[in-house]
């Protein structure tokens, strides 16, 4: 008996992380834009040089937004951008390439 239930329970854990670990390779596929990408559709909205910060970032869609209620789970996206006074910055959607945030740092000093 209890060897029947060892099994079955090592029989749902592997299940639950090949479960997982699909979930994880079917998200690799959907992004299509690389860092190297990224940083040239930066450098066309005026971030190049040096100190540039690029990272990448998950968004995860909460239940009660539009966004959700329209199928979209995670918004997987480059953060780029220059850290200094007056300088750009922007968010890269990294499945379809579209920069959806586009602004300038302002800081008071």
């Amino acid at each position: 008996m209890k060897k029947k239930f060892i099994f079955t329970t090592f029989i749902i854990l592997l299940g639950i992380c090949f479960s997982f670990n699909s979930c994880k390779e079917k998200d690799k596929n959907k992004i299509k834009i690389t860092e190297s990408q990224a940083l040239k559709i930066a450098k066309r909205y005026g971030i190049s040089g040096d100190n540039v910060e690029i990272f990448f970032k998950t968004y995860y869609y909460s239940k009660s937004s539009l966004g959700y209620q329209q199928g979209k789970r995670k918004l997987y996206y480059w953060d780029v951008s220059k850290k200094c006074n007056h300088c750009p910055f922007i968010q890269i959607d990294a499945v379809t390439g579209n920069v959806f945030t586009e602004g300038k740092y302002n800081y008071v000093h």
